[in-house]
C-alpha cells in the first residue's frame, strides 16, 4: 500500500516546488499526510457490480494422412475476447477540456476548501483540471479488474507430423495470424491507454502479436551400425552406430514495438501517446542497431494534446526469434540389463544473438538504437547409466 503525500497549496505554474521548497529539497516545507478516509485524496476499489470475463474460441481442422507414418493438417482458429480485466481510472477528465489549452492549469477557487482539511484538495485554490474530473472530492479514483477489454484473434496453422519410422520422426508447424486488442497486458504489459473514457482511441494490435510462427522439433537415428542400412559390421560400426542426433528449431517474427512520449495533456487520467510523423520503417539494408527504425517519424506530442499514435506499431517490430537447440546422443549397452547414454546439448547451437528491444522513448538520447542481447550458446554434455 502507498500513502500520498501533500506538499502545501499549488502555485501558479504546474510542475515546480511548492513555496520555500526547491527541486534539490522538495520537502522544505514539510509535507501533510493524506486523510484516512480517502476523501481529498486517490482511492482505488473493485466497486459492487463484478464481471466476469467473457472467451469464444472457435477453429477448423483438416487432416489428411498422406502415408501411414505421416499426417498433415490445415487449421483455422478464432478467439474472442470479451469483458476483459483491466484496472482503469474511473475519474479520467473528458478529452473535450483539452480546448481549454492552459485553462487546464488556471488555479480557481476550491469549492471544499474548509470540508477537506488536509491533502490536495484543502486549499484555497485549486487547479481547473482537478475539478473537471468525476468524483472531483477525491484526486482520483480508479477501478480494480475493470471488464472493458475487448480482445480478437485470427490464425491460420499449417502442420505436419511423421511418426517414428525409418530412424526418423519431426513435427514442424507454421501459424500465420493476427490479433488486436484494446487494452494492454495486464501483468507486465509493455503499453497503456490513452483515454480511459474512450478505449477506440487504444485499439491497435496486440503486444504479444506475432504475425509468424515456426517451430519444428526431430529425432533422427543416424543410419550407421548394428541393424541399420550401413556399416553393420566391423569397427567403424561400434564407432558409428547407436548415434541419434535430435532438436527444435524456433524462428518467429518480432512483437509490435511501443513508442512512448512525455505525458502533458494536463488532464488527469489520461495519457499521450507519441506523433507519429511519417512511416518510421527503414529499407533492410539501412536498418542497424543503432538506428533500427527511422526516428524522426516520432515527435512528442505537444502540450495540451493527446498525440495521434497508436498504442502499439503494426508494422514496425522488435527483432525476431531465431534459435537452434540441437542434440547428439549415443546409448552403448553393457550388459542386457546395463545401459550407458552419453549426451551433447547444443542451445542456441550456432551463436545467433537474440536481440532486445529498441528504446521507444522519444525523449531518449538513445531513442531507436538496440543496446540489449541475449541468446549466448550454452553446451551441456552429461552421462547417464541405467540400470
Amino acid at each position: 500500500a502507498t500513502t500520498p503525500v501533500f506538499l502545501g497549496p499549488p502555485v501558479a505554474a504546474p510542475n515546480t516546488p511548492p513555496p520555500g521548497a526547491s527541486l534539490s529539497r522538495a520537502f522544505a516545507s514539510g509535507f501533510l499526510d493524506a486523510p484516512s478516509t480517502g476523501v481529498g485524496a486517490g482511492i482505488g476499489t473493485a466497486f459492487r457490480e463484478w464481471v466476469t470475463p467473457l472467451n469464444q474460441q472457435w477453429n477448423l481442422n483438416i487432416q489428411r494422412a498422406v502415408k501411414p507414418t505421416l499426417l498433415v493438417e490445415a487449421a483455422y482458429v478464432g478467439n474472442r475476447g470479451q469483458r476483459i480485466w483491466i484496472n482503469r481510472s474511473r475519474s479520467a477528465v473528458s478529452t473535450q477540456f483539452l480546448t481549454l489549452g492552459p485553462g487546464l492549469d488556471e488555479l480557481v477557487a476550491n469549492p471544499y476548501f474548509g470540508v477537506i482539511t488536509t491533502g490536495a484538495l484543502s486549499t484555497a485554490q485549486v487547479r481547473r483540471s482537478a475539478l473537471l474530473q468525476p468524483f472531483n472530492h477525491y484526486t482520483g479514483v480508479s477501478r480494480f479488474r475493470d471488464a472493458v477489454g475487448d480482445s480478437v484473434y485470427h490464425g491460420v496453422t499449417l502442420r505436419v507430423d511423421k511418426q517414428f519410422s525409418k530412424g526418423l520422426m519431426f513435427q514442424a508447424a507454421y501459424t500465420a495470424s493476427k490479433s488486436i486488442d484494446n487494452v494492454p497486458e495486464r501483468f507486465g504489459g509493455r503499453s497503456s491507454f490513452l483515454d480511459p473514457n474512450n478505449l477506440r482511441l487504444s485499439r491497435s494490435t496486440s503486444e504479444e502479436d506475432r504475425p509468424h510462427h515456426f517451430i519444428a522439433n526431430y529425432i533422427y537415428d543416424l543410419p550407421f551400425g548394428p541393424g541399420r542400412s550401413w556399416l553393420k559390421q566391423g569397427v567403424f560400426s561400434h564407432i558409428l552406430g547407436r548415434w541419434q542426433f535430435s532438436g527444435i528449431t524456433t524462428l518467429s517474427r518480432g512483437l509490435p514495438m511501443v513508442i512512448t512520449g512525455p505525458n502533458n495533456t494536463r488532464l488527469p487520467g489520461v495519457s499521450a501517446a507519441a506523433v507519429r510523423l511519417k512511416d518510421p520503417v527503414l529499407p533492410e539494408g539501412q536498418r542497424t542497431l543503432d538506428r533500427w527504425f527511422e526516428t524522426t517519424a516520432f515527435g512528442p506530442a505537444p502540450t495540451y494534446s493527446i498525440g495521434n499514435d497508436s498504442r502499439t506499431q503494426p508494422v514496425l517490430r522488435i527483432p525476431g526469434l531465431k534459435t537452434f537447440d540441437l542434440n547428439i546422443s549415443r546409448s552403448q549397452p553393457i550388459k542386457e540389463r546395463v545401459n550407458l547414454q552419453f549426451r551433447a546439448e547444443f542451445f542456441n547451437a550456432f551463436n545467433t544473438p537474440q536481440f532486445g528491444a529498441p528504446n521507444g522513448s522519444v525523449t531518449a538520447t538513445n531513442f531507436g538504437q538496440i543496446t540489449s542481447a541475449g541468446g549466448t550458446r550454452t553446451i551441456q554434455l552429461g552421462l547417464r547409466l541405467s540400470f
